[in-house]
């Protein structure tokens, strides 16, 4: 399996370089320090890079649609026949938490939201999803889309392609919205969380249990590792946390003795 990742610094400065470098280097490190060996790491930019031996391979890149950036990478690699692998493609700020073996799926694997909508910040391809990633893109570009989401969503749920798509486990791709729900309906611990950790309210959701379940959702080495690279992170739940964390709890026993 491949860990593709993309790095698209566009005008429109969505990330600024220095966010881009920082989630870089978090990233290549934890990857590293889960056993993916470096040639197995795919970094596409369009621009010049290089961290702990892993180097970009430099690519022109979208300049709309910048959530898009991952189908065009995607693209990038089935139309210059990169790898035969399967690719695990994800967004920069979604955190493999521990190891993990590739999830069974048909040509494509993708998790949910806590509702039927599917998330596209980390999703499992097979080369033979090519004409599948070829039609979310001339969608994206005839259209001029700003995200790729609801075209992800409209093609992969289609009559032509919905019977190559696997719905895999919530556990890899576990956001912040709905976080109880996804967390409920993950094999743990988490694989894989989906935060940005300069998120204040993000932070407390998946490292500090603001949502009261008792158990953080990072594991204490991913922990460790974003506070190597986020220096500034919270130890404790601020005021609003700490209400909702609160008011989580209460809400939750409510809801259990309920069904005594």
């Amino acid at each position: 399996m491949k860990n593709l990742m993309i790095a698209n610094l566009s005008l429109h400065k969505r990330y600024s370089l220095q966010k881009i470098n920082t989630l870089l280097e978090a990233q290549i490190e934890n990857s590293l320090a889960l056993g993916w060996r470096k040639k197995d790491i795919i970094l596409l930019a369009n621009f010049d890079y290089k961290f702990m031996g892993v180097r970009s391979q430099k690519i022109q890149l979208n300049e709309n649609c910048l959530t898009g950036s991952k189908m065009f990478g995607l693209k990038y690699l089935f139309d210059n026949d990169i790898t035969k692998d399967k690719i695990w493609a994800h967004d920069l700020d979604c955190w493999q938490n521990v190891t993990f073996e590739c999830p069974k799926f048909k040509h494509v694997g993708i998790a949910c939201y806590s509702t039927s909508k599917y998330n596209g910040g980390s999703i499992f391809w097979k080369k033979e999803a090519k004409d599948i990633s070829d039609e979310i893109i001339r969608i994206i570009t005839e259209n001029k889309e700003n995200k790729e989401e609801p075209t992800l969503n409209k093609v992969l749920k289609s009559k032509e392609y919905k019977k190559r798509v696997t719905i895999v486990n919530n556990t890899f791709n576990v956001g912040c919205s709905g976080y109880v729900k996804r967390w409920n309906r993950s094999i743990k611990p988490i694989h894989v969380c989906h935060f940005h950790p300069y998120n204040y309210t993000a932070w407390e959701t998946h490292a500090l249990d603001r949502n009261g379940l008792d158990q953080k959702g990072i594991t204490d080495r991913l922990e460790t590792l974003l506070r190597k690279y986020y220096p500034g992170l919270a130890t404790e739940l601020g005021k609003n946390g700490k209400i909702a964390q609160k008011e989580r709890k209460e809400k939750r026993l409510i809801e259990e003795k309920a069904l005594l």
